[in-house]
């Protein structure tokens, strides 16, 4: 039997870190969109488990699932804050679960974890799991989230080389000033969930996190004297709005994608005997 399944890619515009020992329990507070670009997984049973070195996160969360061969085709480039590392894991356990009649519900305990644990990130497999625009108020596996559908077309632009999200994870004082900027910028768009407001609070973010360095700060300042833009997070990148205007002005500074916001999150493609 085979299985196709795809997740959406996320983008992350504000959060807190909450990590735990318990990885089910690990994850961020903040808001995000998920997009019509992500992840395809490609799924099928095998004698033992075959796929890509770089799928780490995804063969970590299919090895206990049983042997399968996966071939992963990613749309956006990992380490860009595009949850591309946390998609493929959650497109290969959906696939992999759906090919063992498991409920989907394991396949995102089994990316969640593998994300996790990987430090590749903290909420972007549950967002993905979800679709639309998100905000997750509690974190977790299990933490409650908020979504919105909505109808909107996003410009991407990769400006700078890729961003270990771990090596935010390994100091103090980088995650302290993240979580104050997250924790006002999530109660701000609480107040007016739209998605006008959720791109203005990720710029403040974007400028208060202290995630960003020089470099993208300076590229972010002449973005935003086109209109609105913020940082995808944790990446070298920048989102805003489809705007013909700020297409141009993004293609100096780097690769530009389009994409739309995927309001019905991961889901499987098709199913073959």
């Amino acid at each position: 039997m085979k299985a196709i399944a795809f997740s959406p890619a996320h983008i992350t515009g504000f959060f807190q870190i909450f990590l735990d020992e318990d990885e089910k329990k690990a994850g961020s507070r903040g808001a995000g969109i998920n997009l019509s670009l992500g992840s395809y997984a490609f799924v099928k049973h095998a004698d033992r488990i075959s796929i890509s070195k770089k799928a780490s996160v995804a063969r970590d969360a299919i090895k206990s699932l049983g042997n399968f061969e996966v071939r992963i085709r990613n749309e956006l480039p990992v380490s860009q804050g595009f949850g591309i590392s946390g998609a493929s894991a959650l497109s290969a356990a959906m696939a992999a679960c759906y090919i063992k009649g498991i409920s989907f519900q394991k396949a995102l305990e089994l990316a969640h974890v593998a994300e996790v644990k990987h430090k590749s990130g903290l909420g972007d497999v549950v967002a993905a799991y979800h679709g639309g625009m998100e905000a997750r108020i509690q974190q977790g596996l299990y933490g409650k989230i908020i979504k919105w559908n909505i109808e909107e077309k996003l410009l991407l632009l990769v400006a700078g080389k890729s961003f270990k999200t771990k090596d935010i994870l390994k100091n103090q004082k980088k995650m302290e000033k993240i979580n104050d900027a997250g924790k006002e910028c999530l109660e701000e768009f609480l107040k007016k969930p739209s998605f006008e407001n959720f791109i203005l609070q990720s710029k403040r973010f974007s400028e208060e996190s202290g995630i960003l360095n020089k470099k993208m700060l300076k590229i972010l300042k002449k973005l935003n004297f086109i209109g609105t833009a913020a940082a995808c997070m944790i990446g070298n990148s920048f989102f805003a709005k489809w705007d013909k205007k700020m297409k141009k002005e993004m293609m100096k500074y780097g690769r530009v994608y389009e994409a739309y916001v995927d309001n019905e999150g991961a889901r499987i493609i098709a199913g073959f005997i």
